[in-house]
Order: C-alpha cells, then structure tokens, then sequence
C-alpha cells in the first residue's frame, strides 16, 4: 500500500530556504526518492495554483496538489473539488473586518490563479518596505497585482479561493493578528474558516481547511489514515496535526502555539525519511 506525504511548503519543504534552487538538494532527493518508490507526495498549501505548478516542476515527479489551505484539490492534473466563497456575503465580512481592524493590506487568491492586493493609501511606508521584502524573495516570489479595479472584480465574480489579511511587520502586528483570528473564527464560524500564521491571518471557505482537504484527497485515493504523514510549521497546519497526530510533523521552527499540536518535532523536511523507516521496521 502506497505510504503519502502531505507537506506545507513555506517553512517547511522550503526550509531552510534557497532562494535560487528552491527546496534543499537532500529534501529534494528525499522526495524524489520516495515517489520512486512508489509512495505519494501532495503540496497542502496556502499558495495559489500557479506558484504550486511552479514547485512540481522543480520536483520533476507526480505530485498532487491541496491549495489554498483545501480551496482546490488537483490530482493527476485534473480539479477533482473546488470551493469559493460566497460573493455578497465575502464583501460584507470584509468591509466589517477592515472598519473593526484596520489591517495594513487585505489580499485575495482567485480561481483564475490571479493573487490580488488593494493599494494602500493608509501607509506609504509599509507599501514600500513591502516591495523591498517582496524583491528579496527570490523563487519564492508570487506573483501578485496591486488593483482597486481587478480585487473588487474578484470579489463580485464569486471566484475568491483564499483572503489575506496583513496587520504588519512587528511584534505587536502578530499579537494583534493573534486576537484578531480568535475573534473572526467566532463572529464568522457558519461562514468561512480562518487561521493564525504570525502577522496574517488566513480565510478560506467554509469547511475548507488542510484537514479536510486532506482528508478528501485521502478518501478519494482509498489512502488508509495510518499511512499519511503531514509536516508543518504554522497555524493553518494545526488542524492536520490534529486529524493525523500519530504521524504528524511540525518544524523546529515553529512557535510553541504550534508545535505543541503535533506528535513529532524535526529540524530539517528530508529528516521525515529516518523517521518514517524506523516506523517501518518496528
């Protein structure tokens, strides 16, 4: 029976990170070798479709994808579930959270592969801090448009897989961030899902979080439970953690809030392999 890795990509597959190559030489191989192998690879991503396309072709090996924290689920190259939010209700949700919160930046990922931001009139500043960031990113770099015109589009035509929402840079950004998600998961819980990473908190349609995303995938492919290991580092990894504590995996990295959820800590992605033999011979 063929064994699955789910992995987050930032953070984790992309650590430590090579900002020219990508994803490290031995977790690149560590991967290539377990597919060869017979066993499965699947990207459980917030990233849009267009960045996760980007990274099967760096693996050069059939790999699925579960983007957009479960948004879409594509296997063999084919959509086999895609979610959206709800149009008129998102509008209403994010001008509530935008009067209560003032968030530096709001960002959607759209089902046309398109990630969207408004511009920022509120802080020069951060909008051209930002853009040195974005600059040193290197391969890791989404690409990205800055519109009023195409991100009020998007949110009419009812095709909005994730939203973004940035309070900052600093400290007290993630704190606020932190607060932030408690409240929205509570005020918003019949209407979509949120998740904390640091200073961003992550929306996705209702019921589409990694775990169910995951567990869709597992099911569809008749994957036993047992036999799907996840790596993480962040909040929108949690909720794999906890669908599949036995063989779950979160990086060194991570904060406590996070990695308390997770049954196993490791330093490096390419580490899992060690870890996943010893369970093999026992």
């Amino acid at each position: 029976m063929a064994k699955l890795i789910a992995t987050d990509l930032d953070g984790t597959l992309f650590y430590p990170k090579r900002r020219v190559r990508m994803i490290s030489h031995r977790s690149l191989k560590f991967l290539r070798k377990w597919i060869d192998e017979g066993n499965k690879v699947a990207l459980v991503s917030g990233r849009n479709q267009e960045y996760c396309e980007k990274v099967l072709r760096k693996i050069d090996r059939p790999v699925d994808i579960i983007g957009c924290n479960s948004s879409y689920i594509i296997h063999d190259g084919k959509m086999i579930k895609e979610s959206f939010f709800d149009a008129d209700r998102l509008a209403i949700i994010l001008d509530e959270i935008k009067e209560k919160y003032h968030p530096k930046a709001i960002m959607i990922m759209t089902g046309d592969k398109n990630f969207i931001s408004k511009r920022s009139v509120t802080d020069a500043w951060y909008t051209f801090g930002y853009k040195i960031w974005y600059f040193f990113q290197g391969v890791y770099r989404e690409k990205f448009f800055i519109s009023d015109k195409k991100f009020d589009s998007a949110i009419k035509s009812g095709k909005v897989y994730k939203v973004m929402i940035m309070f900052g840079i600093n400290k007290k950004a993630k704190l606020k961030a932190l607060q932030a998600n408690k409240e929205i998961r509570k005020a918003y819980s019949n209407d979509l899902e949120a998740s904390w990473s640091e200073q961003m908190i992550e929306l996705s349609p209702f019921d589409c979080s990694k775990a169910s995303g995951l567990k869709y995938y597992a099911n569809y492919l008749m994957i036993n439970h047992s036999d799907v290991y996840v790596v993480g580092d962040s909040g929108n990894d949690i909720s794999m953690f906890n669908e599949f504590y036995e063989n779950s995996y979160c990086m060194q990295r991570a904060p406590l809030s996070v990695s308390k959820y997770a049954n196993h800590v490791i330093k490096h992605f390419w580490e899992l392999e060690k870890y996943i033999a010893k369970k093999g011979s026992n």
